[in-house]
């Protein structure tokens, strides 16, 4: 059984990327657009997933609405005061220190997905920098 997913980028290198990555499961009707304009503020997107090398690590956000503090990194992380590229381009996108990138989404893929796989592509879509829209 196949399930739909959709997910917004920032950029079509972005979408190209998880596209690519996407091949090795079982995924069909693979499309990826530009949009005229990106979702609205009330559709229900699930975050992509930040991944930094800083003494925090800002947790997964949910769904529209929802949001789950900083978590304390431990060990190396913890006692370094080092930078990763992305957290670098996340803060110079993030024009009102809200935490959220401001450009616009201006890339969809979708596809549909296999039921048992479908957990594990959300997850690759949001290490990827794809923002999920919740579909009913």
């Amino acid at each position: 059984m196949s399930k739909p997913i959709q997910a917004y980028f920032h950029t079509e290198n972005e979408a190209e990327d998880v596209r690519i990555k996407l091949q090795t499961y079982r995924v069909e009707q693979v499309e990826i657009g530009e949009l005229d304009e990106g979702p609205d503020r009330d559709t229900p997107l699930l975050f992509p997933i930040a991944i930094a090398g800083t003494g925090t690590i800002p947790a997964g956000v949910g769904y529209a609405g929802s949001e789950a503090g900083p978590i304390a990194a431990t060990g190396a992380a913890a006692a370094g005061t080092y930078f990763g590229f992305g957290t670098l381009d996340v803060t110079g996108h993030d024009k009102d220190g809200d935490g959220v990138d401001d450009r616009e989404l201006r890339y969809a893929l979708s596809a549909k997905v296999a039921e048992e796989q479908y957990d594990e592509i959300v997850d690759l879509i949001r290490r990827h920098r794809g923002h999920v829209a919740k579909l009913d």
